[in-house]
């Protein structure tokens, strides 16, 4: 569906109070009120009255908290480069496939958040008490991509993306990692569990991890977000039928 403003306009009021609603507040009418597809924004329409809005409010939540997220994350080093802020557009417009109105929410989301920053430890908060494990855990794999877009973590990137896990209550061996470098036992590593794993060791850490990482799981952050955690599954998958297949188990 991606972030269309005429939808998220008309419940944008369920923001106004949390860690986002300065930057979203700010950017509501420029976007929204000035854009040529879209009309002034209503914030007086209960969006549980139609499942349109609670799912644009969904995904908008998750973007804007993504983006500032990011931010901070940028400004750890010190410097903002404009590579980084291509990253962050490259990945919504290309892997995400964001054009028009979205791709255009998305820059004023970067700028807005440049210019303002962000309470991270807030914003991890909001997103904790509104977001589930596994759309958490979207999340940070987004971040590490977006991060990992010129191949390597600043130190201070680095740090700020441990502290957002620990912020989020994300446990440490769910964290993604770069597979820059694949090893040997590589599936039974993305499984979480030794070479020498008995089969029902391999078989219980896939069924956890199929909890995990299900995409129906982010189902409420539209097609683009499920697509980008189905990758995810497919890899679990497809690590356990090769261990499954190399020691001949059925």
């Amino acid at each position: 569906m991606a972030l269309q403003g005429k939808l998220i306009g008309a419940g944008i009021g369920w923001f106004l109070g949390g860690p986002l609603g300065a930057v979203l507040g700010a950017m509501v009418g420029h976007v929204f009120a000035d854009g040529p597809s879209s009309s002034a924004p209503r914030i007086d329409l209960p969006p549980q009255q139609d499942p349109r809005i609670a799912q644009q409010q969904r995904e908008l939540h998750f973007v804007a908290s993504l983006v500032g997220i990011l931010t901070a994350m940028m400004r750890a080093d010190g410097e903002v480069r404009p590579e980084e802020v291509r990253a962050i557009r490259g990945f919504f417009r290309e892997r995400l496939g964001y054009r028009g109105e979205s791709e255009q929410i998305v820059r004023e989301l970067i700028k807005r958040f440049l210019k303002q920053g962000v309470d991270l430890d807030a914003l991890c908060r909001d997103v904790t008490r509104l977001a589930d494990y596994p759309t958490r855990l979207l999340l940070m794999r987004c971040l590490f991509d977006i991060a990992m877009a010129d191949g390597h973590f600043h130190p201070r990137e680095q740090a700020v993306f441990e502290r957002v896990a620990n912020l989020l209550g994300i446990a440490a061996e769910d964290l993604p990692h770069s597979t820059a470098s694949p090893r040997a036992d590589g599936d039974f590593e993305i499984l979480g569990v030794k070479s020498s794993a008995s089969r029902e060791e391999v078989r219980s850490a896939y069924r956890a991890l199929v909890k995990k990482y299900h995409p129906d799981r982010v189902q409420h952050l539209g097609e683009e977000f499920h697509e980008l955690a189905q990758e995810k599954f497919i890899a679990i998958q497809t690590s356990y039928e090769r261990i499954c297949a190399s020691r001949g188990w059925p």
